[in-house]
């Protein structure tokens, strides 16, 4: 199975954006990440399963942990699914393959 993380700063889900599906697939990646405010960030993670955590400040940048190693297809990918759940894209739901996890934050 492969994984997916999201870390929330804040109690609950990340706050929901007017992002549609279709832009979170057609619009080139370095302006969605500008207009979320995330950037992407290596991970020295080398577990195959891992393929990418949000982790989400209470105030400023979001980074997008990635493994370096990967094709540019799948880090566009599961980039384009990180900011979709990100911003809270009403996305259909990935393969069950692919295990998405939302941790709260803080209490």
């Amino acid at each position: 199975m492969a994984h997916l993380a999201m870390r929330n700063g804040a109690d609950g889900e990340a706050s929901a954006n007017t992002l549609t599906v279709d832009r979170l697939l057609s619009a080139p990646l370095s302006k969605l990440l500008a207009e979320v405010n995330a950037e992407i960030v290596d991970t020295s993670v080398t577990d195959e399963s891992f393929f990418g955590q949000v982790v989400k400040p209470r105030t400023g940048t979001a980074l997008l942990c990635m493994p370096t190693g990967r094709s540019a297809f799948e880090r566009d990918t599961v980039a384009r699914i990180l900011v979709g759940k990100l911003v809270g894209a009403p996305m259909r739901p990935v393969p069950p393959s692919l295990d998405v996890r939302t941790y709260g934050g803080t209490k």
